[in-house]
């Protein structure tokens, strides 16, 4: 944790010393389910993107790959496009 992170949580603590213990365990429980939420959202997030890993897993190199979208590009039937 940086300093301005153990600063902001130290000033937060000085807030809760007076409440009462029962509101200090309220407190806790909502930052706790803040917490899980955030933990679910993050997984939600995640799992998107392991969908997509190995999407393009047909072994094709870089090479090939690059010949193949030019050769759909440039097929003749439209217009011929020029290389720089």
């Amino acid at each position: 944790m940086n300093a301005v992170a153990t600063q902001t949580a130290d000033w937060y603590a000085q807030m809760l010393i007076p409440l009462d213990n029962s509101i200090k365990i309220t407190i806790i429980n909502k930052l706790s389910a803040s917490m899980m939420e955030n933990a679910e959202s993050n997984k939600k997030n995640m799992s998107f993107f392991d969908e997509l890993n190995n999407s393009w897993c047909d072994d094709i190199s870089p090479d090939e790959e690059t010949a193949s979208i030019r050769n759909a590009r440039m097929s003749g039937k439209t217009r011929i496009l020029e290389e720089f």
